[in-house]
């Protein structure tokens, strides 16, 4: 066996550890983006879950108002039922309450419909950065192969100086055949 075998083999040796190492970095990549993702989903629902409790306190705020004018109502002989307490309390409590909640409601929804787009687009990234690394480093490997194949450093090994492509044989007779 020849030197430049040995070293060729090394060679190859070298490339299949890094051609490894390639695709462990890009699968450890994948994952720091999986987790990116992850995070980005909790983020949503931490804002959603503040958008309910926003949404509870308005509610918590309504209930007062509309106490304090039921109780004026009370006070003043007055039924708060019918008449102009009937009226300020759904006219500058209860509506404006209402359209508070449902803005609160959407500000919820979209916190986490943002939150799953934006860990979507991050899994995406992990996913392409581990393909990525795959294919260079399949690539390298390829190259490195082609390289050692070129340099003729395993063309002893074989037994014989003439490669097989060179030998006459079935391949050969095959092409005579269909002429």
């Amino acid at each position: 066996m020849s030197a430049g075998a040995v070293f060729a083999g090394i060679g190859l040796l070298g490339s299949v550890m890094q051609y490894k190492s390639t695709v462990a970095a890009g699968k450890s990549e994948r994952e720091i983006y999986n987790a990116q993702a992850r995070n980005k989903r909790l983020e949503g629902r931490v804002e959603a879950i503040k958008a309910k409790e926003k949404a509870v306190e308005i509610l918590r705020q309504t209930k007062k108002a509309l106490a304090s004018n039921i109780a004026g109502g009370y006070a003043a002989g007055v039924s708060p039922y019918v008449g102009s307490v009937q009226t300020v309390s759904s006219q500058q409590v209860l509506r404006p309450a209402a359209l508070d909640v449902g803005i609160t409601d959407m500000d919820a929804l979209l916190a986490v419909e943002q939150a799953n787009r934006e860990a979507g687009y991050l899994e995406y990234r992990g996913s392409m950065a581990a393909r990525q690394a795959k294919t260079q480093a399949l690539g390298n490997l390829v190259m490195s192969v082609a390289q050692v194949g070129m340099s003729g450093a395993l063309s002893g090994l074989g037994g014989s100086s003439a490669g097989a492509l060179a030998k006459p044989g079935i391949a050969g007779n095959m092409s005579q055949l269909n002429t």
